[in-house]
């Protein structure tokens, strides 16, 4: 199973699109939108790969009529340090379309490189990375691409 955490609509719609395209029936693709939503998903399911978003709520706003947290700058650390500690073998990708970020530690500014560099002397080998999102057709495909052919579960890849 592939996992996308995300919260917006049309930066999901895009990643999802992206990995049916290449992943055609190989893998199942789960979507949720908050941490408690992702710790469920990783918690029942053997997740092979996870792509998160940085800035997400801590509740999915659908099951939780009040709301759904507030999102978090740097949520999606939350899910990386839970996938990290509780999981064997997911690999995971950030997916962000911030270039910034305000980090809840200690209140500094960073942007998607030293993000990464934090995030990869913090995590596992099984961090892939930090990848900028520029849109529906940006380059992050072509990386996206790039991890899951490297991976081996892209379709022409398998």
């Amino acid at each position: 199973m592939v996992l996308v955490v995300e919260d917006d609509e049309p930066k999901l719609r895009s990643i999802v699109g992206m990995l049916r395209e290449h992943l055609r029936d190989h893998f199942e693709i789960a979507v949720t939108e908050s941490l408690s939503g992702a710790i469920e998903v990783l918690t029942e399911n053997e997740v092979v790969f996870a792509i998160v978003d940085m800035s997400l709520p801590t509740y999915d706003f659908v099951k939780d009529k009040r709301g759904g947290g507030t999102p978090q700058g740097y949520g999606g650390a939350d899910i990386l340090r839970f996938i990290d500690s509780e999981t064997e073998k997911t690999r995971t990708l950030v997916l962000t379309q911030y270039e910034e970020f305000v980090m809840s530690k200690d209140g500094q500014r960073r942007d998607t490189r030293s993000l990464e560099a934090m995030l990869q002397a913090e995590l596992d080998e099984r961090f892939l990375g930090v990848v900028h999102y520029d849109g529906q057709h940006g380059a992050w495909r072509k990386t996206l691409l790039q991890v899951l052919i490297g991976l081996g579960i892209e379709k022409d890849g398998r």
